[in-house]
């Protein structure tokens, strides 16, 4: 090809300088403008079945590589531990996985799913259980009857189970000296109340109490079909692999005979108490020290989260835009641009607003939680009086000022732009609607997700904010030395809203 000829093909697709008007750049990130986002999510009409038991299946099926994706959801976690049964449900699923199943002895089944090529994880966190099948399409069959084996009859070998206890309690002595799993474990406490599923936190007892009586009789009580849901996408065709999920779990009852409920139809193990929506304001506010010298310290403010009755309560629609304006991941983030950009106080903030879903139904126990608003960050110790004043300082400014349209345009467009990335393949299709499922989510949540955004206005974030933020009645929580209390700026402004600090228990 002729020089002449390969320019003049550059210039068909890459314009040269100066042949399209260059764009202005902002000099703030919150001045950034973007084309509209209009992004309707896959229907979910011809994705969803449901076996004989009436279980939900949701297959997706792409055929673009022989790889299948199965998971297995139940509405099960650390919320249905009994108090002196901290870590439990973890352990029961991660032992119904690594301690043999069925037939198989804990290497038999290892060496089997080896030899299949596929993978198979168990795991459990606060408000679920999930079960995952990775595997080849042609290794699929089998791999299904190995997953359906594990769920359904565990062995929980005494040997592999001990062995799980000791890597436990060697993993506990560690977490001691970590300043990060200190601080964790006395936000909680602070936050939550010492009496709250929430607060409790593994330790040396509950590891002893676990054996192997203690893991099947949590699996009998909880492992149901009651509420549970199955993904699949991948190298699959849909009818003839409900059929095959039919046969070996269309028989898997909807609540064990063991299973036992108090009279308000909570599961066991959770306190009636937390059926019924609390004020965001922490057990324990206050400022709270933790004297742990070192090179860096940590902090983290905020109090229990926001508790709404629906899904599409306004209040949590704009409680979401709150979130990113404050600090969300996109173009917006208030306290990324103070206390990194501006003011070069860390190098990262993290910030959570737990947008729990409370429901009183008796089937619907599992959507009962309590979640938080916290914000962490990790500075230098004789930042950590001004970085903490810059954090309460940002959240007094949304109590009292509405936030300007740019930049609530800014953050509904960011969060807008996250929207199709949560439908990007099948998989993520398959669980995002299965995951509606589990937490009680109308799949038109999703469809009314861009209209409900947009309909947001200033006066409803600053209403959203009095009605959510509490930083007054929050806990500051600092683990460092005595620099990260020292009488800086910001001191005062910390004390007079939270009072002097005080020394934790961590």
């Amino acid at each position: 090809m002729s020089r002449v000829l390969a320019l003049a093909l550059l210039a068909a697709v890459v314009p040269f300088p100066g042949s399209v008007a260059a764009q202005a750049i902002p000099e703030r990130p919150e001045d950034l403008r973007f084309a509209p986002s209009v992004f309707e999510p896959p229907p979910v009409s011809g994705l969803r079945f449901e076996l004989g038991n009436g279980l939900p299946v949701y297959v997706v099926p792409d055929r673009g590589l022989p790889l299948v994706d199965v998971v297995v959801a139940l509405p099960v976690g650390d919320r249905n531990e009994a108090p002196g049964e901290d870590g439990l449900a973890s352990m029961t699923a991660a032992m119904a996985r690594r301690g043999g199943a069925g037939e198989s002895g804990p290497d038999e089944l290892d060496d089997e799913i080896d030899a299949l090529g596929a993978r198979i994880q168990a795991s459990s966190s606060w408000g679920r259980t999930v079960l995952v099948l990775d595997s080849g399409s042609e290794a699929l069959d089998r791999g299904l009857e190995l997953l359906a084996s594990i769920l359904f009859e565990p062995r929980f070998d005494e040997a592999r189970v001990e062995q799980a206890k000791e890597n436990l309690r060697v993993s506990l002595l560690a977490e001691a000296d970590d300043p990060r799993a200190v601080l964790e474990r006395e936000w909680l406490r602070l936050v939550h109340g010492p009496a709250s599923p929430r607060s409790r936190r593994l330790t040396q007892a509950s590891i002893a109490a676990f054996d192997r009586d203690a893991l099947a009789r949590f699996h009998r009580r909880h492992w149901s079909s009651r509420g549970a849901v199955i993904a699949a996408s991948g190298d699959v065709d849909a009818e003839a692999l409900v059929a095959r999920l039919d046969e070996l779990f269309g028989g898997w009852e909807p609540r064990p005979p063991e299973a036992a409920e108090d009279p308000k139809g909570l599961p066991q193990g959770l306190p009636v108490e937390s059926a019924e929506p609390a004020a965001p304001a922490a057990v324990s506010p206050g400022w709270w020290t933790i004297d742990r010298p070192g090179t860096q310290a940590a902090l983290a403010f905020g109090h229990r989260g926001a508790l709404f009755d629906s899904w599409d309560d306004p209040g949590r629609w704009a409680l979401m835009l709150l979130a990113e304006i404050l600090d969300g991941p996109g173009a917006v983030s208030r306290l990324r641009s103070r206390l990194q950009l501006e003011e070069g106080l860390t190098y990262r903030v993290l910030t959570h607003f737990s947008l729990d879903i409370v429901t009183t139904a008796t089937d619907s126990g599992r959507n009962r939680g309590m979640g938080e608003f916290r914000v962490f960050l990790e500075t230098a110790p004789e930042s950590t009086v001004e970085a903490a004043s810059v954090v309460l300082e940002e959240v007094r400014r949304l109590l009292r000022d509405e936030v300007p349209e740019n930049e609530i345009a800014t953050a509904r467009q960011s969060l807008l732009a996250r929207l199709p990335l949560l439908f990007d393949r099948a998989e993520a299709i398959a669980g995002r609607y299965a995951e509606d499922e589990l937490l009680g989510r109308p799949h038109e949540y999703w469809a009314v997700y861009r209209e409900r955004l947009l309909a947001v206005t200033a006066a409803d974030i600053r209403e959203a904010a009095r009605r959510f933020l509490e930083p007054e009645e929050s806990v500051l929580l600092v683990i460092g030395g005595r620099k990260a209390t020292s009488r800086d700026r910001g001191f005062d402004e910390l004390r007079d809203a939270l009072g002097d600090p005080r020394a934790a228990s961590g």
